[in-house]
């Protein structure tokens, strides 16, 4: 058996050294994370692809002349080890058909005693210790993650000047909240409004609008207009699939710019380095989401680049891989994500209180959106009554989220005209709006944190988009220009702000301009939104995604069209009056109703505005952010439209 030992060390030293080089050059990713774990997991798939085939040898008719030196098994171990490199190359039929010619190769003679001789096997002896040790301790080590953003700001080292006195400035972006979820008939009388003791207090005391409209049914785009400034024709940004134009400042920029310190914590890497979101943040943290920027980052990079990779599906790959040396931070995902937002903005906020220099603070939640999964405490408190009677089809198990899988069976179900699908899309909802209850803790939490500090502060409640719970037989909120998706909410309190409900709707373009109005700030020329106050009138606004776009007079008309393919005026579609009774139900032009010349004009002047094919003409999505929109839903968003 000893006589052996020399060629497997040979074997896995050589393939070790090859998969070590592979994991710390990452020859197909765009940045640097995760590289010790990345080599052991190069490693061990080395390994377990290179004794299988060292061990097939034996059955060769060269087997015999293996028997002396060790050559032939270092070539076969370099040529495994290097195989998920080439693989950015060949692709991986082709680094395989390498590795076995290459074996075939180090059967025939002269090349197998170089590697193989002398001090050599010293070395691979080290080399195999090196990644078994790569292998074993990765578990128990600290995750070796090369943070995108900044992770540490000392106030009173900042040189800028502090500007004169202003109020602190917060920014919360709940993700998918619909309007009605907050503000709307309550739950305990059949409608659709989680029981918000907070907010409705907070609102008392704010000006609040019945609804705010979104750019988009998406989160980029939805935050792009937010914090831009811009409309969607402005910001030219129509899915998750665009990437932000960086000549477009954000708020979190300008507020820097002007001496504010600033800090964001974010739930969804969508609004990540990635898709360079976090520019202008002194502080910012996706720490609430773990290893989920950075998991999404890692999928497209193990498929590619690791035998573990080319032989398991892309999921299980990533699963493997975080809960080998994840464990750890696995374990957070039972922790609501309030919560763990929280627990890394408010260190966040503290810092900054403590310095004479005003902050402005961005804080995004994502509890509400998909996959449904309210913390235990109030898990059935909504719902509870009703999830007795919808079929099991349509039930998770019992510890299980409502994922993206139910989900979409559920809108199945729903365009198949099938009850049971009906009474689950309403399940569904109430198990959402526990998640909202969630958020309304969340919410107390944070404006107990800001009141400590004793500092004057406006505080600016909404979100990205909406949620689609069988209206118009659709779910989720990527598939349609529906007012359900669409309809977010408006809560602001502070210095100079006038409580009480606005006589119009606002929209998300609206929220950097009042904000930095608020806090004495000049509104840049470029933002196409407007200062919202009790004095706000009527006013058109546009919606797009990438399949249509949507544009609403000032009396409640709303023309919808489809983007053309070949870039040509987009095909109309439907006309609504959503003041009438039958609202998004009646399609005027299927009734015969023609365009007035005014609603034509206005139309064709909006579309005249519209900056996406100028903004995106350069722009490529990026391995990360294809793989966050893969993960999220979004690429294989069920659409009907």
């Amino acid at each position: 058996m000893l006589r052996f030992l020399p060629r497997v060390l040979a074997l896995l030293g050589a393939a070790a050294l090859m998969a070590c080089l592979d994991g710390w050059w990452q020859p197909s990713s765009q940045v640097a994370f995760f590289q010790r774990e990345m080599m052991g997991f190069a490693v061990l798939g080395a390994w377990l692809v290179a004794l299988p085939l060292w061990g097939l040898l034996h059955f060769l008719p060269t087997w015999p002349r293996l028997d002396t030196p060790t050559g032939a098994a270092a070539w076969l171990g370099l040529g495994v080890g290097a195989a998920p490199m080439l693989s950015g190359v060949l692709g991986w039929p082709g680094s395989a058909v390498v590795v076995l010619i290459g074996a075939g190769l180090a059967c025939l003679g002269p090349a197998r005693r170089p590697l193989g001789s002398g001090g050599a096997l010293g070395l691979h002896a080290a080399l195999c210790l090196a990644g078994l040790g790569l292998i074993l301790t990765g578990p128990m080590l600290p995750p070796s993650v090369a943070t995108l953003t900044p992770s540490t700001y000392d106030p009173a080292a900042d040189p800028r000047p502090v500007p004169p006195a202003a109020p602190d400035v917060v920014l919360v972006s709940v993700d998918t909240l619909r309007a009605d979820a907050i503000l709307g008939t309550p739950v305990s009388e059949g409608g659709n409004a989680a029981p918000t003791p907070y907010l409705d207090s907070l609102r008392e005391r704010s000006m609040w609008a019945e609804y705010a409209l979104s750019s988009s049914n998406q989160t980029l785009p939805g935050h792009v207009g937010m914090l831009t400034g811009a409309d969607a024709m402005a910001h030219g940004v129509r899915s998750n699939m665009d990437f932000p134009d960086p000549e477009l400042p954000l708020l979190s920029e300008i507020f820097h710019d002007a001496g504010y310190a600033t800090c964001g914590t974010i739930s969804n890497a969508l609004l990540s380095a990635a898709t360079g979101m976090t520019r202008g943040f002194d502080l910012f943290s996706d720490e609430p989401i773990a290893l989920g920027t950075y998991g999404l980052m890692l999928t497209a990079n193990l498929d590619r680049s690791t035998w573990i990779g080319a032989m398991l599906p892309v999921d299980s790959t990533r699963r493997l891989f975080q809960r080998w040396f994840f464990r750890k931070a696995m374990e957070i995902k039972d922790i609501p994500i309030a919560n763990r937002v929280l627990d890394a903005a408010l260190p966040q906020i503290e810092t900054l209180s403590a310095s004479p220099r005003p902050f402005f603070a961005f804080v995004h939640l994502m509890d509400p959106h998909t996959a449904y999964r309210p913390p235990a405490d109030l898990r059935g408190s909504l719902s509870g009554e009703l999830e007795g009677q919808v079929a099991k089809k349509y039930l998770p198990d019992p510890k299980r989220e409502i994922g993206l899988d139910l989900v979409r069976l559920v809108e199945e179900g729903l365009l198949e005209g099938d009850p049971e699908a009906e009474l689950a899309a309403r399940y569904y909802h109430l198990v959402y709006l526990e998640e909202v209850v969630m958020v309304d803790r969340a919410l107390e939490r944070l404006e107990a944190k800001l009141n400590e500090s004793g500092r004057p502060y406006l505080l600016l409640i909404t979100a990205d988009h909406g949620e689609q719970f069988g209206e118009h037989k659709l779910m989720e909120h990527a598939n349609s220009l529906y007012e359900e998706n669409l309809r977010v909410p408006f809560v602001l309190t502070g210095p100079l702000v006038t409580p009480g409900q606005l006589p119009q709707v606002p929209i998300l373009a609206d929220v950097a301009p009042t904000l930095l109005w608020l806090a004495g700030q000049q509104v840049p020329e470029q933002m196409t939104g407007t200062i919202v106050d009790m004095d706000l009138p009527p006013r058109p606004s546009v919606q797009v995604d990438q399949k249509e776009v949507a544009i609403r007079d000032a009396q409640g008309l709303k023309w919808t069209g489809r983007w053309s393919e070949e870039g040509d005026d987009p095909a109309p579609r439907s006309l609504v009056d959503l003041h009438s009774a039958e609202g998004e139900a009646q399609n005027l032009l299927e009734a015969g109703q023609e365009l007035s010349k005014a609603m034509m004009s206005f139309i064709n002047k909006t579309l005249d505005a519209d900056t996406w094919s100028a903004r995106q003409a350069n722009a490529e999505l990026n391995s990360a952010q294809a793989a966050m929109v893969s993960q999220l839903g979004y690429a294989d968003q069920v659409d009907d439209r």
